[in-house]
């Protein structure tokens, strides 16, 4: 995938418009040659510098120049920015140790980068933001992730289908999960289920969508007199307490007790 993308970016700045600007050419060369080195400093400190003297060629043509020249020169600059953003990107997404921090950089260069409307993209600033526990933060770019509808200008649409999917299951869980810390029911339990089958075998995901799963459906059964709820809330408990992990003994007790609730239903 990531491969697709580099081709993409690298014929962006590839021609006779290397020969506008030789800070601009040195700039970009450089970032070029350390990329191999997946080092995140030094893509962050020459992503930086390439952004920089990209910035200088965009602004508006002076009085005195050359308009065709001038505005060729500035394409060019305009490559060498959205290639210094890629590299950000390119790395973050490899980088699980520093992917976060990178992406963050990006943000702070362009909001408005295409690059940060990718489904990974935005999933690396979402547990970025879980991680510093900025929940809202979390579920406004899982949100984004789940609105996403098609790719931005630029990306191969099979690179952005691949990236949806790798990070639909995990936007839906975000959003769910923080629902039901909030006791926002309804939208726990909408978000959940849609979760479900995309994290099929992610059982560090499954059995704590499966345990609020149950908490989310005993309080609407509580609320709406719904049996049915009920009769669900202990299964997604008894669901959860066949998984190991630290929430086992908890949804076994759970689903003992909403089965008995539920026997009592009418």
């Amino acid at each position: 995938m990531k491969l697709a993308l580099l081709s993409t970016a690298f014929l962006l700045i590839a021609g006779p418009a290397t020969l506008f600007a030789d800070d601009l050419d040195d700039a970009l060369d450089a970032l070029k040659q350390a990329e191999p080195s997946k080092d995140a400093a030094k893509i962050k400190k020459l992503s930086a510098e390439a952004h920089a003297v990209a910035k200088k060629y965009l602004g508006p043509a002076p009085a005195d120049a050359d308009k065709e020249s001038y505005e060729a020169r500035a394409r060019y600059a305009k490559d060498v920015d959205t290639y210094s953003e890629y590299a950000l990107y390119a790395l973050a997404i490899q980088d699980p140790k520093d992917g976060a921090d990178l992406m963050t950089t990006l943000e702070q260069q362009n909001p408005k980068s295409k690059y940060l409307e990718m489904p990974d993209a935005l999933m690396a600033l979402a547990d970025n933001a879980l991680g510093r526990k900025q929940q809202d933060r979390a579920v406004t770019y899982a949100n984004r992730i789940i609105a996403s509808q098609k790719a931005p200008e630029g990306i191969a649409a099979a690179d952005w289908e691949r990236a949806k999917n790798g990070t639909l299951g995990r936007a839906y869980f975000i959003v769910g999960s923080v629902a039901c810390d909030r006791n926002q029911y309804l939208n726990a339990d909408k978000n959940l289920r849609a979760a479900l089958p995309l994290i099929k075998g992610n059982n560090g995901m499954l059995q704590p969508a499966l345990f609020c799963l149950g908490v989310a459906n005993y309080n609407l059964s509580n609320m709406t007199a719904n049996k049915a709820k009920m009769v669900e809330a202990a299964k997604f408990s008894e669901q959860a307490a066949a998984i190991q992990g630290p929430l086992q003994d908890q949804a076994y007790k759970n689903a003992s007790a909403m089965k008995a609730a539920a026997d009592k239903m009418r």
